[in-house]
This record gives C-alpha cells, sequence and structure tokens, in this order.
C-alpha cells in the first residue's frame, strides 16, 4: 500500500445485518483483512494489517504504564473483517455504537488509513471559516 495513497470519500448505507459496501479503492489499498478500531475523534478507523503493526508497535514503544491502558483500549476495541464477495464487511455493533453510526458511513481517505463517521458528521462537510483559516496557518507553516 502506498503510504499516502487513501484519499477520497464516499457515503454508503448500512443493511439491517450491520454491513457496508467498503469502497473499492479503499479495499485495494488497505488490503485483507482490514483492521477497524476506534479512534478518540468519536469516529471508527480502518487499517492495513501492515499500518496496523506498525500502530501497535508505536504503542509498545511507550513506557509500560501507559503502553498497557492504549493497548486495552484500541486492541480491545478492534476487529478484523474479511470483505465478502460483494465488497461488504460487518461492523460490530459496538463499534458502530461507540461512533454513533446508525444508518450510512462516510468513509473518508486519510493518507495511511480511513476513517469512518456517521454521514451526518462528515468532517468535511463542517469547515468553517475558522477551521480553514486553521488549516491555512498550518499549511504555511509547514511551507505547503
Amino acid at each position: 500500500m502506498s503510504k499516502n495513497g487513501l484519499v477520497g470519500n464516499y457515503t454508503n448505507t448500512l443493511d439491517s445485518k450491520n454491513r457496508v459496501f467498503f469502497p473499492a479503492k479503499f479495499r485495494e489499498e488497505l488490503g485483507s483483512p482490514i483492521v477497524i478500531t476506534i479512534n478518540p475523534d468519536k469516529c471508527l478507523t480502518a487499517y492495513s494489517v501492515a499500518e496496523w503493526d506498525a500502530f501497535v508497535e508505536k504503542l509498545s514503544s511507550l513506557s509500560k504504564s501507559r503502553t498497557k491502558e492504549l493497548k486495552r483500549v484500541y486492541c480491545g476495541a478492534a476487529q478484523k473483517v474479511v470483505p465478502d464477495g460483494q465488497g461488504r464487511v460487518m461492523i460490530d455493533k459496538a463499534l458502530l455504537g461507540f461512533a454513533k453510526i446508525q444508518d450510512s458511513v462516510t468513509f473518508v481517505g486519510c493518507g495511511d488509513c480511513v476513517e469512518m463517521w456517521p454521514e451526518d458528521r462528515n468532517p468535511l462537510n463542517a469547515l468553517s471559516d475558522d477551521l480553514l483559516a486553521q488549516l491555512s496557518e498550518t499549511m504555511l507553516d509547514l511551507d505547503l
């Protein structure tokens, strides 16, 4: 997978069995299985196995007292999913509840992972003038 290859956003509907069509472009980049876990922004994050391994390795590099709690939260909430023949993945009810996803999932490519949001909380629909000004300032700080 390209480290920065996950771009774009898509919205798909959950079915009655908590399955959702995982966008083909993201499935191709992430491979199979896909690891889905919680995100502190109250959404879900999907990783390739390689990115997940790198994430857990970073957690393990912290002090033992900090690692224990972080691993418990992120690894304990994580699930590995394999898309079915139609490209759907089943998302655990606890994960859906955490992110408050009920009907539709908005998938947002974030370079090395995919965030999964309830459609009504799509972060791309909340780009206020203040946030855009902050983003512009950050881009200038980075010489971008």
